[in-house]
């Protein structure tokens, strides 16, 4: 037995996956896509809700 082994394939997945810059490129990307969906919703609750903001904030006409 050597004492080097290679590390598996589930292993090289692991650590890519799991890597801290893949896990704020994801975060980000939720985030962005739910901020999105609740500013640009034609949803009454959720437009309800973001209704003075989206106005004040982004200056976006609705209406």
């Amino acid at each position: 037995m050597t004492a080097f082994s290679r590390p598996s394939v589930l292993q090289k997945t692991a650590s890519i996956t799991l890597s801290k810059p893949v896990q704020v490129t994801l975060y980000m990307l939720l985030s962005t896509l739910v901020i999105w969906t609740f500013f640009f919703s034609t949803y009454p609750a959720a437009h309800n809700t973001t209704h003075s903001a989206r106005h004040h904030t982004l200056g976006v006409a609705c209406h």
